[in-house]
Order: structure tokens, then C-alpha cells, then sequence
């Protein structure tokens, strides 16, 4: 088979992932593909009579339709919370370059992080490669979702592993230095003899790049250690397995376009009903009418008439309501904290956040996960122990909300010493009370008694005379001398 072939989930999703493509690049993307809104039959009919003169029909439909950004917004939302979140991440002391310096086009890990989460909430599926550049250091690189185009799972080491992964890539035109035209390759990883390969064909399978050993450096092809394993990982919505996930903004992006359909429908209704068409019978041949509009008469003749075709438009209101139920089922997609007119009850909304942060909570723990995987790789390729690697994120949306009255009990309950110190500084500064069990508490509760009261008889010791404690500067009007002048 041809290097272009591809695996039948790729083939049974590209639709969705196209469909999210021009969700997110807007309503320009949505415009200039026919697919998003098919044409009226009244158009075809009119287009296979003059195809060139009625092309304006189709037109003048999609430029009044209207395309709502709930996809972009949805997603702009959701990063918006990512966005704080902050990585735990411990190296190996020769992989530390990488927190700064990971990617191939130069950022680090937490960017990296940041667009894995990006394209997992809109797309459902991160291809990430971990490989090696010229100096023999790794890095990684993520694909587009439609660009991951074949994989094969096989028997590796009496485990079910990857055997197969082919990409798609795109480089520049070098005969022109000012054309953006690029070449499609693509890039083959596969195990021979329980190593990794890799090799680049183009689209008659025509060798690019020579296939040999991932991790060959420098002029010498120096090998800096064959893989027992594809240095791939899938990264999914809910799993890094190589099958395909759901895409969480799916149902969003159905609804948008459902939505956008509808509206060339209402607006062109719209536009019809403010727009009667005048009609004319009965002239007589050398009667000429060109002109319509205010100031304008006719002069019809003896047996003329006229009148105005005007569009009633009865189903103006149910394709509106229509339209208002497809930003209902956008709504409830849980994807998109968004308020509804002000008649949301706050259990409501937060509700829906906490979907949302559902959502994003299993998102955030697998992409992580698949970082902490490539950084493993990584340090397994170099040398390192892969257990000296973390990459953890702790998925906390909520931003903390302290409740002064509660905060205020709270205070008097460790001033009578009921509570720890730690228990009211804890509410503070997370707006949750800590998970402690009773007696852990008022251990808590003794050892800050003892601090305190150890802390209140060295003060009484320093205050007392003959302790050997210096004034401070300024308890009277000289300043402090020396002791050897004295």
C-alpha cells in the first residue's frame, strides 16, 4: 500500500476534525466551504440555466448568514483557566534545558503543555513526537490532528505497542525565497529489529530522507541509542491510547453550524419581507419600464396594471425559535461558561462551570500525563532514570472565594482555641477548610501552644535585665557606642 494510505479511524473522524477546523478559524473558514450550507434547490435549478448570471444567488444567501463564534469563545474561556495553572516539574540535572527550550521551534514546557491542552479540548487527539536534533539533544514535536494520518498497533516485546506511525509535514519551497508554497512529505516511523526507524517519502514514495536508526546525528550518522519503542504518544481527551477520542467542543460546533444554516434562512426571509417585488401586466409594447422607488410614477397605459408580490413570511418566527434552541444546545454542550439573559439561578451556572471543569479536569491530568511520558522517553534516550521525571499539574479551576463571615468565626474560634492557626490560614488563602480528622486537629491545635508558649518565655527571657541584650538604637537620645570603648 501507498505511504498515503490511512487507518480507518482517521478516515471515519477527518469529517469532525474539518468541521472543527472552520469552527475555529470563523465565519470565513465556514463561508468558503459549500458543505457548512448546502443550496437551495430553487438556486440549483437557477444556476444549471445560467450558471455564470445566478452564481449571485447562492451568494447574497451565504452573505446575509450569520455564523456565532461559540467554538473560539468556548475554547478562549477554557484556556483562560489553564492558563493558571502552574506545572510541578523536576528534571534530571542534563534534561533541565528543556523546561525553557523543548519544542522544535523553541519554547518550553509549560508552552508546550498549553498547546496540547489547546488542541486536545478542540480536536480531541495531540500527536506528540519525542526526537532528537542534530547535537544529539531531544525535543518535541506535536502534529495537527488531520496530519497524524496512520498508525498500526502490534505485538512489541509480548505487549500490544505502536509499530507503524506516518505524518504528514509540510516544508518550505527553497527555489523561491519569497513564495509561501510548501511541499507535502511524509514522515514513516516504524520498529525493524526491535529499533525504531524513521525516514521522510514523498507523494510517489520517493525517498526525502533515507531510512535509519531515530536518533542518528551529525555528518557521521551517529546513533545516540536505538529505541526499543515508537517515541509516540497519542494524547487523547480522556486516554493516551492511540484510538481516537471524542472531541469535547463537538456538540458545540454542530449546534454553530446548525445555527448558521438556519440564519441564511432567516435573514434572507427578513430581507425578502422588507423588499415586496413590484409586477407589472398588460402593457402595451411600446410602454418601457425601467425605473422603481420614491418619486418614480408609471405610466401603465389603457389596459396596464400593477400590484406587489410581498413575501408573508409565516415561518419568519419558527426559524428564529429555531436558532434560539441551537444556542441552547450550545450552551448546555457544558464547553462554555456563558450567561443566558441574567434568568440563571447561581446553583445553575455553577452547575454548568462545574461540568465545564469536568471537562477540562480529565483533559488537563492526560495531557500531563503525556508530557510526563515524553520527558521519560527523553530521559531513557539520554541515560537518565525515567523516575527522576515529573511533570505534574494540579487541575484547580476555582478561583477562591473567602466568605468574611466565615473568616471572621473562623478567627474567633483560634483565638478561644478551638481551631488551629493553620485551619484559619488554610480557609484564607484557598476559601476550603483542610480534610482533617478530629484528633489531627487538636494535635495541631497543642503543638501551636507549645510553640506559642515557648516563643512568649524566651521574649520574657530577653526582656529581663543582665540577659546580655543590646538596646536597640533610639531607646534614648545617644546612639550605640562600641563595647571596646567602654
Amino acid at each position: 500500500m501507498p505511504v498515503q494510505s490511512t487507518n480507518p479511524d482517521f478516515a471515519a473522524h477527518i469529517a469532525e476534525w474539518e468541521m472543527m477546523d472552520d469552527a475555529l478559524e470563523g465565519e470565513g473558514a465556514i463561508k468558503r466551504n459549500d458543505r457548512n450550507l448546502p443550496k437551495p434547490s430553487g438556486m440549483v435549478e437557477a444556476e444549471k440555466l445560467d450558471a455564470t448570471g445566478n452564481k449571485y444567488l447562492y451568494l447574497n444567501y451565504t452573505n446575509r448568514a450569520q455564523y456565532e463564534h461559540w467554538v473560539r469563545d468556548s475554547l478562549r474561556s477554557m484556556m483562560g483557566l489553564v492558563s493558571r495553572l502552574i506545572p510541578e516539574i523536576e528534571l534530571p540535572t542534563g534534561l533541565k534545558g528543556l523546561e525553557e527550550n523543548a519544542t522544535s521551534d523553541g519554547f518550553g514546557l509549560k508552552q508546550l503543555f498549553f498547546r496540547m491542552v489547546r488542541q486536545a479540548i478542540s480536536h480531541g487527539r495531540v500527536p506528540l513526537v519525542v526526537n532528537i536534533d542534530e547535537t544529539g539533544e531531544p525535543y518535541f514535536s506535536t502534529y495537527a490532528t488531520r496530519n497524524a494520518i496512520n498508525w498500526k498497533v502490534g505485538s512489541q516485546g509480548g505487549r500490544q505497542d505502536l509499530v507503524l506511525a506516518v505524518f504528514i509535514e509540510f516544508r518550505d519551497n527553497k527555489e523561491d525565497e519569497f513564495d509561501h508554497d510548501c511541499k507535502m512529505v511524509y514522515r514513516v516511523f516504524k520498529m525493524i529489529d526491535n529499533v525504531c526507524h524513521s525516514e521522510v517519502l514523498g507523494d510517489n514514495g520517493e525517498v526525502i530522507e533515507e531510512l535509519k536508526p531515530l536518533g542518528t546525528t551529525g555528518t557521521d550518522n551517529r546513533l545516540v541509542r536505538g529505541l526499543e519503542f515508537l517515541p509516540v504518544i497519542y494524547c487523547g481527551s480522556t486516554d493516551n491510547s492511540p484510538d481516537v477520542d471524542e472531541v469535547p467542543l463537538l456538540t458545540m460546533a454542530r449546534a454553530a453550524r446548525k445555527s448558521y444554516q438556519l440564519s441564511a434562512d432567516y435573514f434572507t426571509a427578513l430581507h425578502q419581507t422588507s423588499h415586496p417585488q413590484p409586477w407589472v401586466a398588460g402593457l402595451d409594447e411600446a410602454v418601457e419600464l425601467s425605473v422603481t422607488g420614491p418619486s418614480a410614477a408609471w405610466d401603465l397605459g389603457p389596459k396596464g396594471s400593477c400590484g406587489y408580490l410581498e413575501f408573508q413570511g409565516a415561518g419568519i418566527e419558527a426559524v428564529r425559535k429555531a436558532m434560539d434552541e441551537q444556542r441552547n444546545a450550545a450552551v448546555e454542550a457544558g464547553a462554555k461558561v456563558m450567561d443566558v439573559g441574567g434568568t440563571e439561578s447561581g446553583e445553575a451556572r455553577k452547575t454548568r462551570q462545574n461540568d465545564q471543569h469536568a471537562t477540562l479536569h480529565s483533559i488537563v491530568v492526560t495531557v500531563a500525563e503525556a508530557v510526563e511520558q515524553g520527558l521519560r522517553y527523553a530521559a531513557e534516550w539520554k541515560g537518565y532514570d525515567p523516575k527522576q521525571v515529573t511533570f505534574k499539574v494540579n487541575p484547580e479551576f476555582v478561583i477562591p472565594q473567602v466568605d468574611a463571615q466565615v473568616l471572621a468565626e473562623l478567627q474567633k474560634s483560634v483565638m478561644a482555641g478551638t481551631i488551629s492557626a493553620d485551619t484559619y490560614w488554610q480557609y484564607l488563602t484557598t476559601g476550603k477548610l483542610p480534610e482533617r480528622l478530629y484528633d489531627e486537629e487538636a494535635e495541631l491545635i497543642s503543638d501551636e501552644r507549645e510553640s506559642a508558649g515557648l516563643n512568649l518565655d524566651k521574649e520574657d527571657a530577653n526582656s529581663k535585665p543582665g540577659t546580655g541584650r543590646q538596646p536597640t538604637a533610639g531607646a534614648d537620645d545617644t546612639p550605640l557606642g562600641d563595647d571596646r570603648a567602654a
